[in-house]
């Protein structure tokens, strides 16, 4: 189940980038859903890299509903170390990944901006609540994040700055509407890298 020998190559090509990591005790025994803001396209292998100690430790691995272009980027390395695209039938795929006591992880933020973070979309709320698993809101800090996401210079600086990781205290969707939990999971992650919210402007009836 465990990544046999590739999780050694990542930590050792990406220890450029290991921040500090605090709240480690926050992490639940799997399956769980692990909700984190994106800053760059690495952000997959640097969670392997970075909650290496727990997912040893239930000897796991991460499993991540990603984009398609995280998946080009990293085109070596998608089936080994657990990528797949984040559609209808990756939501299918990743709970049965979570029936199987497996950890999944999404990257639920829909844009970056500076100081802010916007929303984030119902994937990890929907997923907890059909699988019954706590969500696990992790925030992600660095000196600037890649936006657009696509921009091949900031990608190669992105490499080369660190990363500190903030874990903060499971979330339980219980009988709570989807949209409260988002709610909820979006204000946890924002005060954990310091970020106001970005409300969604309603649209006007004609």
């Amino acid at each position: 189940m465990f990544y046999s020998g590739i999780e050694y190559l990542c930590k050792i090509v990406f220890r450029i980038q290991i921040g500090k990591i605090q709240g480690i005790e926050n992490l639940p025994e799997p399956p769980c859903v692990i909700a984190a803001n994106h800053v760059s396209p690495y952000d997959p292998i640097l969670l392997v890299v970075m909650l290496y100690s727990w997912l040893k430790k239930f000897n796991k691995k991460l499993m991540f509903l990603t984009n398609r272009k995280v998946i080009v980027l990293f085109a070596a390395f998608p089936k080994t170390l657990g990528m797949f695209r984040g559609t209808k039938r990756g939501l299918n795929e990743a709970i049965g990944y979570l029936s199987k006591g497996m950890p999944i992880g999404v990257f639920p933020n829909r844009d970056r901006k500076p100081g802010q973070i916007k929303k984030f979309h119902l994937g990890p709320a929907y997923l907890a609540a059909r699988a019954d698993v706590p969500i696990v809101p992790i925030g992600i800090k660095t000196r600037e994040e890649v936006n657009p996401s696509w921009d091949i210079i900031k990608i190669i600086k992105s490499f080369f700055y660190k990363k500190n990781l903030y874990i903060g205290k499971p979330i339980y969707v219980n009988k709570r509407s989807l949209y409260k939990t988002t709610e909820e999971l979006t204000e946890a992650v924002g005060s954990l890298i310091n970020k106001e919210i970005t409300k969604h402007t309603p649209i006007p009836n004609n």
